[in-house]
C-alpha cells in the first residue's frame, strides 16, 4: 500500500442510512438489552456496538476477511473504528525497519522486536518544543554537556532572562535510560519572576509536517506524532515537586497564572505544527502528577481539566489528530474527566495495586467513549512468571475488544533477562490467540 493511499484513507468512508435502517438497529438493540443486559451489561454493550449501530453495520460486513495494516489497526482502533483485530503496542520494541533491529546488540531484544515488526506500528516523532520550563523559547536556552563523576552524560543549561540567568542540570542514567533532573531551574519565588519574564516567541526550528520525506515503511506501519505537556506540567517541572505541591495548597491562583501562560505558548505552537495536514496523533503527558495520592481532585480540576480541553478543542476542530493522554497512576476520577474534555485514547489503565482500576472496570465506565490502551505492568513482564502474565493478559481483554490496544506500561529492561523475555514472547502469544474481532 502507498503511503499516499494509506494516509489520506480515514478508515471506511462515511455511510448514509435510511429511517428503516436506523429502526431496524433500533429494534435489534432493544430485543439485545431486554434478554442480555441483566446478565452481562458489558458484553449487551459490546455488541450493541458490534452490530446494532446502524452506522457500524456495513463497516463490520466490509471487514470481514480482511487484514488491516498495522497503521490502518492501530489508526482506527485510536478513532473508534471496526479492526481486524485488537493491536498490540510495544514501547522499546517496535522498530522501523529490519534493518535497524538487525543493529540492536542485545540478542534477547532483538528476536522480541523481529516477532514485533509485521503486528506493530513505529512512531515518527515530530519535534513540538514545548520544554517543561515555562515553555521557554529554545533560542534563550544555552547548554553544554559534560560527564558526570559516575560517567554519565550530563546537561548544562543557562536560561537567559531579563532578569537575570537561571540554571539547570539534568542527567541521563544509562541504566535506566531516563533523564534526571539534578538542578532545578526554578528554586524559589524570585525565579519564577525571572522564568516568567522571558518574552515569548515562536521556536525558531518549529515547522509543520513534512510529507515528501516520510520513510518507505510509513504507509503499512509508520504513525506520525507530537508530543507536549499539560501546561500545568511545565510548571510543575521547573521546581522541586515538593515545591509545586506547597504551591498547589499555599498560592494555586499562581499556579493557574502560570499554567495559562504555558497554555497560550502551546496553543501558538500547535497553530504551526497543524497548518499543514499530516499528523496522526498528539500526545500529551504529565496530569499523572496531580492524581491521587499526588493531589485531591479539586487539585486536578484547577489546572488540568479546562485547560486540557482547550487544547484538546483546539486540535479536533483543525485536524483529524487524534488527542492521547498519557496517564500512569490512579486513574478512576481522572477517567470520566478525560472521556469530558475529549479525549481520544489513554494508557496504561493500571490495575490495582500498582493503580486503582481495572480493565474491565474502566470499560464499564468508558462506555466506547474512549480507546483504553494497558495494561500489562512492567514489574510483571521483569519480576512474574509466564503464567502471571497469560493471567494478567487475559484479565486486559476482560470484557471485549472494542476500542481496545493491548499494551505494557512500560518499556523492556535496557538489557533483557531470559525470565523478561519469555515473558514478552508469552504476552504476544496469548495477544495472537485473543485479538482477533
Amino acid at each position: 500500500m502507498s503511503f499516499a493511499t494509506c494516509h489520506s484513507s480515514k478508515g471506511f468512508n462515511p455511510v448514509h442510512y435510511n429511517s428503516s435502517d436506523r429502526k431496524l438497529g433500533n429494534i435489534i438493540e432493544t430485543c439485545l438489552c431486554f434478554f442480555w443486559f441483566d446478565i452481562d451489561p458489558i458484553l449487551c454493550y459490546s455488541v450493541q456496538v458490534w452490530f446494532c449501530n446502524p452506522e457500524t453495520i456495513w463497516q463490520n460486513i466490509m471487514l470481514l476477511g480482511t487484514i488491516m495494516s498495522p497503521r490502518e489497526r492501530i489508526m482506527n482502533a485510536l478513532r473508534g473504528k471496526p479492526v481486524d483485530r485488537v493491536p498490540i503496542v510495544l514501547p522499546g520494541l517496535s522498530y522501523r525497519s529490519l534493518k535497524d533491529v538487525q543493529n540492536i546488540a542485545d540478542p534477547l531484544r532483538k528476536k522480541i522486536a523481529e516477532r514485533a515488526m509485521d503486528r506493530t506500528n513505529f512512531e515518527l516523532h515530530l519535534p513540538s518544543y514545548i520544554n517543561r520550563m515555562l515553555v521557554t523559547p529554545p533560542q534563550r536556552i544555552r547548554t553544554e554537556q559534560k560527564t558526570s563523576p559516575g560517567g554519565n552524560p550530563r546537561t548544562y543549561g543557562v536560561i537567559d532572562t531579563p532578569l537575570g540567568e537561571l540554571t539547570y542540570i539534568t542527567e541521563w542514567d544509562s541504566r535506566s535510560q531516563t533523564s534526571w533532573m539534578i538542578k532545578y531551574p526554578v528554586e524559589n519565588k524570585k525565579d519564577i519572576e525571572k522564568i516568567a519574564s522571558v518574552p515569548w516567541e515562536i521556536p525558531l526550528d518549529l515547522v509543520p509536517p513534512d510529507l515528501n520525506h516520510l520513510p518507505d515503511e510509513f504507509g503499512g506501519r509508520g504513525i506520525l506524532i507530537t508530543h507536549i505537556s499539560s501546561p500545568f506540567v511545565c510548571v510543575s517541572a521547573m521546581m522541586n515537586y515538593e515545591m509545586f505541591l506547597e504551591y498547589c495548597f499555599l498560592d494555586l491562583d499562581l499556579l493557574k497564572y502560570l499554567t495559562e501562560i504555558c497554555r497560550q505558548r502551546i496553543l501558538d505552537c500547535l497553530r504551526t505544527l497543524l497548518s499543514k495536514p499530516g499528523i496522526d496523533c498528539v500526545w500529551i503527558g504529565g496530569s499523572e502528577w496531580v492524581t491521587p495520592p499526588m493531589a485531591p481532585p479539586e487539585i486536578y480540576d484547577a489546572l488540568v481539566q479546562e485547560q486540557e480541553r482547550s487544547i484538546i478543542g483546539h486540535v479536533h476542530e483543525n485536524t483529524d489528530a487524534v488527542i492521547h493522554v498519557h496517564c500512569h497512576g490512579r486513574i478512576r476520577g481522572a477517567l470520566p474527566r478525560m472521556i469530558e474534555r475529549g479525549t481520544d485514547y489513554t494508557e496504561p489503565v493500571e490495575p490495582p495495586p500498582d493503580g486503582d482500576i481495572t480493565m474491565s472496570e474502566a470499560r464499564n465506565i468508558s462506555k466506547g467513549r474512549i480507546t483504553l490502551g494497558g495494561n500489562i505492568e512492567c514489574r510483571i513482564l521483569f519480576n512474574g512468571s509466564e503464567d502471571d502474565v497469560e493471567s494478567a493478559v487475559r484479565l486486559a481483554f476482560d470484557g471485549g475488544k472494542e476500542r481496545f490496544i493491548l499494551r505494557p506500561t512500560e518499556g523492556p529492561s535496557p538489557i533483557l533477562a531470559e525470565q523478561e523475555f519469555r515473558n514478552y514472547m508469552r504476552m504476544i502469544d496469548v495477544w495472537e490467540e485473543l485479538s482477533g474481532c
